[in-house]
């Protein structure tokens, strides 16, 4: 299957665990790409950025994984799990 789309507006407006990465990721891997979709989202953590995009992301090479509509707070946090500066 192509691309995938996840609101995660619709599962909460906080991700802060590896637990809850964890539970998001479970199937992707059916994907090529899954768009996630930020809007409404107020906080991610450290753990839940670093699970989702550099651990799962890892292990799941063939699986591309876009956050879109972030708003400063979550997209710096995103890119500070990455390693991509502060």
């Amino acid at each position: 299957m192509a691309l995938h789309r996840i609101k995660l507006f619709e599962l909460g407006t906080e991700f802060v665990s590896r637990s809850e990465a964890k539970r998001l990721a479970v199937g992707l891997e059916k994907f090529t790409e899954v768009e996630l979709d930020f809007q409404g989202v107020d906080l991610v953590g450290q753990g839940f950025v670093d699970e989702l995009f550099r651990v799962w992301a890892a292990d799941h090479p063939d699986t591309r994984l876009i956050p879109v509509r972030t708003d400063s707070a979550v997209e710096f946090m995103i890119r500070r799990g990455l390693g991509r500066g502060e």
